[in-house]
């Protein structure tokens, strides 16, 4: 028979243990902040992203940046380059065509999907987040605006119950918003709240159809936004664009106007 004591010590987490899920929670962290800062334009295409640098201003290990940089790559968010290190993925211009084609496959997708779904448990929280979404562009919260957007989409990806078809979308999403951020054209604003409400009402009226169509049209005339002839990403400071969305949006003076056109285009 085991003693009390000693199914005390078995029942503890070992020390390597604590360890790995300590590493693998840093690593999250440290994935979880430099996406957000890709995601919603605190770091352009084509920023340099030093290793000594991350490990200073996210307080990680180099390791622990290692793993984070080498996944963000698998994700194509990042370029890892021989003899250069890391930098936020720049992609080219048939890439940006080919990625905008397959997010209206996969978006249309999910429309259809959701013809077979009912709408009651997700379309109210979706509403509400529309909401917010518009209320933060109202204000000018540009970091916020351009997750809510986004969210919007994946949120009727989860609304399908299909895991692979969200994640395949969450990581196109996460690329187009690269490329709005490297080919936006200035000064256009396709009022992307709207179509979405269009979107969503359709969805509820049980016009997949229609809903589908708008989806597309939404898709196409955010790629119709993009100036293909991108240029150099501009000096960015990492301390800044890897700060709090707010902290970047303040300090950020000089590029604080484009931001905010750039947002209008994400979704």
């Amino acid at each position: 028979m085991t003693s009390p004591v000693r199914q005390a010590a078995m029942s503890k987490p070992s020390q390597p243990d604590r360890a790995e899920e300590s590493d693998a929670n840093d690593e999250l962290r440290v994935q979880q902040q430099l996406s957000a800062a890709i995601y919603e334009h605190r770091l352009s295409p084509g920023t340099k992203l030093p290793e000594s640098d991350l490990c200073r201003i996210l307080d990680a290990s180099r390791g622990t940046v290692r793993k984070v940089l080498d996944r963000l790559a698998n994700e194509e968010l990042v370029d890892l380059v021989p003899n250069r290190g890391a930098f936020v993925a720049k992609p080219s211009i048939k890439t940006t065509r080919d990625v905008n084609a397959l997010r209206r496959i996969l978006e249309g997708g999910v429309v259809r999907t959701l013809a077979g779904c009912p709408c009651d448990p997700w379309i109210g929280a979706v509403r509400e987040q529309v909401a917010e979404e518009r209320e933060a562009n109202r204000v000018g919260d540009t970091s916020r605006y351009i997750r809510l957007a986004g969210k919007f989409h994946l949120d009727l990806a989860a609304a399908t119950g299909n895991a692979a078809l969200e994640q395949h979308l969450r990581r196109v999403v996460g690329q187009t918003s690269l490329m709005v951020a490297l080919y936006d054209m200035r000064g256009t604003n396709p009022c992307s709240v709207h179509e979405h409400l269009e979107i969503l009402q359709a969805i509820q009226d049980g016009k997949h159809g229609e809903a589908e169509k708008l989806m597309e049209e939404h898709l196409i005339g955010l790629e119709r936004q993009l100036r293909l002839d991108g240029d150099d990403a501009a000096t960015i400071d990492l301390a800044t664009a890897l700060g709090s969305p707010a902290t970047a949006t303040v300090t950020a003076n000089a590029g604080a106007a484009s931001s905010k056109a750039r947002s209008r285009k994400f979704s």
